[in-house]
């Protein structure tokens, strides 16, 4: 069935910041497409940031087979070639109109669709504790294209239309904006609460490109001198940025549904990765496979969908969305995707079971590249990274915070060998080069005394 499909993708939104995740923030218009729908538990990202993991998303492939594995400068990408599949592509080859509005970081992945002009539109601010940037200015110009085209749109063609916001990725800006030690804008509001794994007291034991991610980015190096509040200022400034994209899908819903599209549609929402949200002093995302960064929101809403208000439980990731697409839409299976066909959540059903899911590291901007790996089993997790031979392992179960790395605790000894033995599987049958990759970071990132509070001066991609 040629049913209209409403792709909704937002950058830097983690999963555990939602109330319907257990998280802190309630979002009116997310939570209603929650309420008409089914909510995937468990949904990862192939790889925590916005280029690899959109590329992944929209090919359908792992990073390192369709080779974005940066944000580019130092280590620049070659676009995806026609040789990869391209969800906007199968859909307009049988007839679909598809219309991609907003963000893009693609790299050359989004081939099929009719996209709107990167461009922004400056505003006011409304707050003076949340000033806004050129991500904000990019989603509201991205706002009146959306909803001019949903007023004029006369194509009778089933439409497959994306709208890719950039907020709640304001909050980077923001940070440059407070870096080092200040005192922030009061707002009068409550204070969100620091999480329970604030306190990075396992250091010592992780990787050590996660000991001193502080020195390989921008904006974890400029939080350095923050105390306590600072950093609850900042879950206040996601929290408000958040809320400017949930208006925006507010108001995309709203005129799509008075355009007539709404009957048997599908409404998808997701996020390309996600944000430390000051789990472990941390902030935005680089290098860390953890759950705030990895794991992202993904909810199947509107009258396509046959239970309402459910959470399914169970392992998926962003590479799903496009072979869940093409089922869901009575179209051909594409054997070259590396995602899972998930649409019986859909349809009333479960999950599949599988072996295991996956994320991946390798760089931001090429000034430092240090390959790691995600490997989730069940509830169990293993993180692997080439520099140092670095490993981690958690019971996501007992330890959801991941506050303690159990690698070498002789009562985890046998998961961590079925976790090793699982890894070489996983390395093996998606052709991963992981261990071919080579570590580049110079000594003087790896120098001072552990604890990202004691970081000083530049961070490499700013020497």
């Amino acid at each position: 069935m040629k049913r209209n499909i409403l792709i909704f993708v937002l950058d830097q939104l983690s999963a555990r910041a939602l109330d319907i995740y257990d998280g802190q923030f309630h979002m009116d218009a997310i939570n209603a497409l929650a309420d008409d729908g089914v909510t995937v538990s468990d949904c990862y990202t192939p790889y925590p940031l916005c280029q690899p993991a959109r590329a992944a998303l929209w090919t359908g492939r792992y990073p390192h087979r369709n080779g974005v594995w940066s944000n580019g400068r130092q280590c620049p990408i070659t676009p995806i070639d026609s040789s990869f599949p391209a969800l906007g592509e199968a859909f307009a080859d049988v007839g679909y109109e598809t219309r991609h509005f907003g963000k893009k970081h693609d790299g050359g992945a989004l081939r099929g669709f009719i996209s709107s002009e990167e461009k922004e539109k400056k505003i006011p601010d409304e707050c003076e504790a949340y000033p806004f940037n050129m991500d904000t200015y990019a989603d509201a110009y991205t706002m009146d294209e959306v909803l001019s085209y949903l007023k004029d749109r006369q194509d009778e063609r089933p439409l497959l239309m994306v709208v890719d916001l950039i907020n709640p990725h304001n909050i980077c800006g923001w940070i440059g904006k407070n870096k080092g030690a200040h005192k922030d804008v009061e707002t009068g509001e409550e204070l969100p609460e620091l999480p329970p794994n604030f306190h990075f007291d396992d250091i010592a034991s992780r990787p050590l490109p996660v000991q001193y991610l502080c020195c390989s980015h921008v904006r974890q190096g400029q939080t350095s001198e923050w105390n306590e509040d600072n950093f609850r200022h900042y879950l206040a400034a996601y929290r408000y940025y958040l809320s400017c994209a949930d208006r925006c899908v507010a108001k995309t819903i709203e005129a799509y549904k008075e355009a007539g599209l709404w009957d048997d549609s599908l409404i998808v929402f997701t996020s390309d990765h996600g944000d430390n949200i000051t789990a472990r002093r941390s902030v935005t995302k680089q290098v860390t496979l953890y759950e705030e960064v990895t794991k992202v929101p993904l909810i199947f809403s509107g009258p396509a969908v046959k239970e309402k208000g459910v959470m399914k439980n169970g392992l998926s990731s962003l590479l799903d969305l496009f072979p869940t697409l093409l089922s869901v839409s009575g179209l051909p299976a594409d054997s070259r995707l590396d995602g899972c066909d998930i649409s019986a959540v859909i349809n009333g059903g479960d999950l599949p079971q599988r072996r295991y899911i996956t994320s991946e590291w390798y760089t931001e901007w090429g000034y430092t590249i240090s390959p790691g790996r995600m490997i989730r089993s069940g509830n169990i997790k293993y993180m692997k990274y080439l520099e140092g031979n670095g490993e981690e392992l958690y019971d996501t179960a007992k330890d959801p915070y991941e506050m303690r790395n159990l690698v070498h605790d002789p009562g985890y000894k046998d998961e961590l060998d079925r976790m090793r033995t699982l890894f070489s599987e996983y390395i093996e049958e998606s052709e991963d080069p992981f261990y071919s990759l080579q570590v580049k970071v110079d000594p003087r990132w790896r120098e001072h005394k552990l604890g990202y509070e004691n970081h000083t001066g530049p961070t490499a991609p700013e020497v």
